[in-house]
């Protein structure tokens, strides 16, 4: 983005800053903190037009921050932490501590909101918004919370300590919610959470993907897709639940969800361990219906009752369950087709330490099916790679 400093005034041998300029003179930066125009965020943000953008001192300011004007198309507001973080501090509530709430075309980088006592962020009917590099430190309730928003892309958050008010908090760590859509949740660590980590719930034609995270240590499960319709679930790590009833992965219908679906789910090259559950979990609340799930070319080793858990009251359509390995032994597949899964340790490189990729002489090398095998592996190696498609989340080398 183009930073207009001024406009030199001849006559009155004055410098005007665009910041505080006439309209029109195109995209401004205002800065907030030491030497800057505006001494706080709040004001800077009520002064931005489409195409601006806040640039935020590295400290802390107090206050929140409640949007008031939307960017536009192409003119997205940018707020951006500069020289280091930018932490926004203050009580939040049910508009949260930033409170986005229907306002669009907004970027948001480089920012932390800390030690709401409602939510951390909360979005209400939004659509196109951008979260990058964006924290979350605390919350009683959720901490980045999208509620009928669309066209959203989170990339390489960090959001952690959220629902402090336990099970009675609203929402979750991450919540996609009640008609979101278009989101996209990516290189993110979402983690020691009271809650669920990362949760798509009551979305239908959500289209909403999910990868390359690491979601650990949260109540659980660490990623939760509840009642909703296209989701893809891939390439994250899933660790560490701590309730005894919740797995890494849960798929679910609820008694909230008046479709009473989920539907056209998509499971792949995860690594689920260490969870107080099992690795992926399918469970419906009274009734509903399950249909159309593919899980496909992911690892489940370590957890305390087992890989996979197959519940639930209908399921339709076609479901597989397919290229996985299941070390914590053989799953009852139930309405799933299943086929060329592994059960037990299929030769692990060092699952004492953690390491699940394959070891040389792996049983479960080359031996997979190629019939919707994802095209790379969790660490983005192509698949195949070797003479045949290898089992579980990792391709070896």
């Amino acid at each position: 983005m183009r930073g207009v400093a001024g406009v030199l005034l001849t006559v009155a041998a004055v410098v005007v800053p665009t910041a505080v300029g006439a309209a029109g003179a195109g995209p401004r930066t205002l800065h907030v903190g030491p030497g800057g125009e505006y001494p706080t965020v709040q004001a800077a943000a009520d002064a931005a037009r489409p195409g601006d953008t806040v640039a935020i001192a590295a400290g802390t300011y107090p206050g929140g921050l409640t949007i008031r004007r939307d960017g536009g198309p192409g003119r997205p507001i940018r707020f951006t932490g500069v020289g280091g973080p930018a932490v926004l501090t203050g009580t939040g509530g049910p508009a949260g501590l930033l409170a986005v709430g229907g306002h669009s075309w907004l970027e948001f980088t480089g920012l932390t909101v800390a030690g709401s006592a409602g939510f951390g962020v909360y979005a209400e009917g939004a659509h196109d918004l951008v979260f990058d590099r964006f924290g979350v430190d605390g919350s009683g309730d959720g901490g980045l919370v999208l509620v009928g928003t669309r066209r959203v892309r989170v990339t390489a958050c960090d959001i952690r300590g959220t629902n402090a008010r336990g099970t009675s908090a609203d929402h979750e760590a991450l919540s996609i919610a009640s008609g979101s859509s278009d989101v996209e949740v990516s290189g993110c660590r979402v983690h020691d959470n009271g809650e669920e980590g990362i949760d798509v719930k009551y979305d239908d034609a959500a289209r909403v993907k999910i990868h390359h995270n690491v979601v650990t240590g949260n109540r659980g499960p660490n990623i939760y897709v509840d009642s909703s319709s296209t989701v893809d679930v891939y390439a994250n790590v899933v660790s560490g639940t701590r309730n005894a009833s919740k797995a890494g992965i849960g798929l679910a219908v609820e008694d909230y969800s008046e479709t009473r679906l989920l539907s056209g789910v998509r499971v792949f090259d995860n690594l689920a361990t260490g969870n107080a559950q099992a690795g992926l979990d399918l469970w419906v609340e009274s009734t509903g219906t399950m249909r159309d799930l593919t899980i496909v070319g992911n690892t489940f080793a370590g957890n305390a009752h087992g890989s996979v858990h197959v519940g639930g009251d209908r399921f339709a359509g076609t479901n597989i369950l397919r290229d996985n390995v299941f070390g914590d032994g053989p799953v009852a597949a139930g309405p799933f087709t299943a086929d060329h899964n592994l059960a037990g340790d299929p030769g692990f490189t060092d699952p004492a330490r953690g390491d699940y990729h394959l070891a040389p002489g792996s049983a479960a090398v080359d031996t997979g099916s190629p019939v919707l095998a994802p095209a790379f592996d969790l660490d983005g190696v192509p698949r195949p790679s070797g003479a045949g498609f290898d089992i579980g989340a990792y391709e070896r080398r």
